[in-house]
């Protein structure tokens, strides 16, 4: 059974065979949780049938562009639902975090470099080049003399690991540690 293509020919069928995996994988590098990944990314194709926009591009640009554009919209909608107004926030767990601040810093820098040094090494190599030398996949890829695509897979099975190694707020407070360089 073959579904109406849009007008511009594209077949949303074997479109939706081709990119709905890799799309899931490129929309859990925005949005952490797989269920509202496969949502968005179905969202999108839904979108394409519902609309039949006329795509001036490879199906592969407008559809990752496509999911990209959802999850940043996600994310926002997100952030929306969790903001509370100062005035409404205690501080008391800032105030403590505030008093310790330097040990809590070096604690929960001891335990993320300790699961990044449990990762596989050559996976440990990508995430340090990626993360902490802010190299480009393109840059590691010439690096390493390895594909792009082993580059994605070695990001994503670090992150996993990581992800199920240490808890959300050791990991935000990792990578806001990065970006303000203050390793």
């Amino acid at each position: 059974m073959s579904l109406i293509p849009t007008k511009n020919n594209i077949d949303i069928e074997s479109s939706f065979k081709e990119y709905y995996s890799p799309l899931c994988r490129y929309a859990h590098s925005f949005i952490f949780d797989q269920d509202t990944c496969e949502d968005l990314v179905q969202e999108v194709f839904l979108k394409i049938w519902d609309k039949n926009p006329v795509v001036n591009s490879s199906i592969s640009s407008y559809l990752y562009r496509a999911v990209k554009n959802a999850c940043l919209n996600q994310l926002k909608k997100t952030a929306q639902q969790v903001i509370i107004p100062i005035e409404e926030v205690e501080d008391p767990i800032e105030t403590s975090f505030e008093l310790n601040k330097e040990q809590n810093i070096s604690q929960v820098k001891e335990k993320v470099e300790h699961a990044i040094q449990n990762l596989p090494p050559r996976c440990r190599e990508v995430f340090i080049m990626r993360r902490n030398m802010q190299m480009s996949y393109n840059e590691i890829s010439e690096a390493l003399n390895i594909s792009k695509k082993t580059i994605e897979n070695q990001m994503n099975s670090a992150i996993k690991k990581l992800r199920s190694q240490l808890n959300k707020t050791d990991l935000l407070i990792y990578f806001l540690m990065i970006g303000k360089n203050l390793k």
